[in-house]
């Protein structure tokens, strides 16, 4: 896959779950930076018909696919944030004919939702 630098233009920052105790003494799941880099998304959602089936699981989603270079540190239960908006990944792997680039598969999350 011949990938266009430029095409990489957005800032996206993933982060890993963590556990902490909230000012009750309750754990907590929660989320901590792990890395950023420069990457791209692109949008898979059909604004007529969002309810959609992914991997046998049926409900209202947005899927995305990210693109990024390869980097070590991704793992699959890490979420994605770029300009506030936040994504759920759920798999990953080596975009076509690349070893270079990975195109991560993801489902935007409704704050509100």
């Amino acid at each position: 896959m011949k990938m266009k630098i430029a095409k990489l233009n957005k800032r996206i920052t993933f982060q890993r779950k963590t556990r902490v105790q909230d000012n009750e003494g309750n754990w907590v799941e929660g989320y901590e930076d792990a890395f950023t880099v420069w990457g791209s998304i692109e949008g898979v959602v059909s604004l007529r018909n969002p309810e959609v089936t992914i991997a046998g699981a049926h409900g209202v989603q947005a899927p995305r696919k990210i693109v990024i270079r390869e980097n070590k540190q991704l793992k699959h239960d890490m979420r994605a944030i770029c300009d506030g908006r936040i994504f759920d990944i759920l798999d990953f792997g080596y975009a076509r004919n690349s070893k270079s680039y990975i195109e991560i598969i993801c489902n935007e999350v409704d704050i509100n939702g």
